[in-house]
């Protein structure tokens, strides 16, 4: 009762609370990790960066795990792992800066990165958007490594973070990188300023070394001119796709981006005719932009002449339906068709939901047999297509790097699916750590063995870099869950 009240007179008690029915609904997650429900004890809305050290002051002096929330509504993460104060930064929603002279963005952590975008837009510029709509918010966006359309040319969106405002786990407030000098004439203009690249230590991290409070952006350019095409293969040419996705993302295209048939089930599902020619199975769509016509009209010959050396076909109506939408708003899985492919494939599984593996990372020129291996675990397991299909969603990146998801559309109101789920996962991940792959993210919220083990260097040169500082100045994650 002590603590409430002092979180009362810190935010306001309109902003406090233990009521059953709030934790409770803070307590999971609706995406990725369904089955993890771990319920806050006081829920805490924040409204300034101040509000936020006292608050993480104040759990300091009593001992209570905190976890701040980077998401809007019933979206990200399940609640706290350790139960404690869930810090929830929808109020910190201010966009603080838009410099289009200079190309830059600062908003506050709560602001929807959604709503970040379409106010950068609106000004000639673009931030390399995801399809997940309103929901997550410029801080979860920027510490976790979202990726998003534009990936092929500009990386993944913590690429084009320079700068943040950061409440360490003592309460103190520190600005690294770009907003460092936020307050100078010059403004936040570089994220990398004199000393080390401070802003690295908090991109990934998934708020494990502090809560981020402001975030700047590096924006980009928006081109005028826009293209949208899509080549298919037989399931048999996997080897040329492959060259396809490593050619072009070295031409730095916009994005490129790559599905099996299974993503279109629905289309024939829901009609009782394809999208697809008989013969297509795997489907990669291209985005290419241009200042010029003539520009755009380049790229666009390069991509046939690549696609077709290597045996692709044209496939309209799949790009050009579907990515299209991106520039306008911001959404493609929010399209009506593919709502209603979405929609009718649940049905058809009699499924409720999309199960998502692990995201996971690795180079593009073992695209086949990290494909081959997923096949083969689901066929294993009996997800693989219909009725419980199973859909593979590959994102390529700068650096030849490949980012891809798995969905499967199943019951998870059924323990016998769920438990073929975890087999799926648990097996690929144990043939993917051994061959050296990374993760994006990991769901349910356990790090497999080896990703640890993977990391140890860094882990324990963090150990040995804290035994050389005063223990005064250093962080104290051990208050954080």
């Amino acid at each position: 009762m002590e603590i409430i009240a002092k979180l009362k007179e810190i935010v306001g008690p309109e902003n406090v609370s233990t009521s059953e029915a709030i934790c409770q609904s803070y307590a999971y997650s609706c995406f990725l990790s369904l089955d993890w429900m771990t319920k806050p004890d006081i829920v805490v809305m924040a409204e300034t960066t101040l509000q936020v050290s006292d608050i993480v002051k104040l759990a300091n002096h009593y001992g209570v795990p905190i976890t701040p929330k980077g998401c809007a509504g019933g979206t990200g993460h399940g609640g706290p792992l350790h139960g404690g104060i869930l810090l929830d930064l929808t109020h910190m929603d201010e966009i603080i800066l838009i410099d289009t002279e200079d190309m830059k963005a600062v908003t506050e952590a709560g602001c929807s990165f959604f709503k970040l975008s379409q106010e950068v837009f609106k000004k000639g510029m673009m931030l390399p958007t995801t399809e997940y709509g309103p929901g997550p918010n410029v801080a979860a966006s920027a510490i976790t490594p979202v990726n998003a359309f534009g990936k092929t040319r500009y990386g993944r969106n913590i690429d084009l973070v320079e700068g943040f405002e950061v409440v360490l786990p003592t309460g103190e407030i520190v600005t690294v990188g770009s907003m460092a000098y936020a307050d100078t004439r010059f403004g936040p203009f570089y994220r990398y300023i004199h000393g080390p690249d401070l802003v690295g230590l908090f991109t990934q991290s998934n708020g494990a070394y502090g809560i981020v409070t402001k975030v700047a952006y590096r924006c980009l350019h928006r081109p005028p001119n826009w293209g949208f095409h899509a080549y298919c293969w037989p399931e048999d040419r996997i080897e040329e796709v492959a060259r396809v996705l490593m050619e072009t993302t070295a031409l730095e295209l916009f994005d490129v981006h790559i599905n099996d048939k299974w993503k279109f089930a629905g289309f024939e599902i829901l009609t009782g005719e394809s999208m697809l020619p008989k013969e297509a199975y795997f489907i990669v769509a291209f985005t290419a932009n241009g200042e010029s016509e003539e520009e755009l009209k380049a790229k666009e010959n390069t991509i046939q002449e690549i696609c077709t050396k290597n045996n692709g076909s044209f496939l309209p109506g799949i790009a050009d339906t579907f990515f299209e939408a991106w520039p306008t708003f911001f959404c493609p899985a929010s399209h009506p068709i593919a709502v209603e492919m979405s929609s009718a494939i649940m049905e058809h599984s009699k499924g409720n939901y999309m199960y998502i593996y692990d995201s996971i990372n690795y180079p593009i020129s073992r695209f086949p047999e990290v494909y081959d291996k997923i096949r083969e675990i689901g066929k294993k397991h009996g997800i693989w297509g219909l009725p419980r299909l199973t859909v593979y969603d590959g994102f390529p990146m700068k650096s030849q790097v490949m980012c891809s998801q798995t969905w499967a559309f199943i019951n998870t109101r059924d323990a016998y699916w769920v438990e073929q789920i975890y087999k799926c996962r648990d097996e690929f991940r144990d043939w993917f750590g051994k061959s050296g792959g990374t993760h994006q993210q990991h769901f349910p919220p356990v790090i497999p063995a080896y990703a640890w083990e993977n990391q140890q260097g860094a882990h324990d040169l963090l150990k040995k870099i804290k035994s050389l500082l005063d223990p005064n100045d250093i962080l104290s994650p051990g208050t954080f869950s």
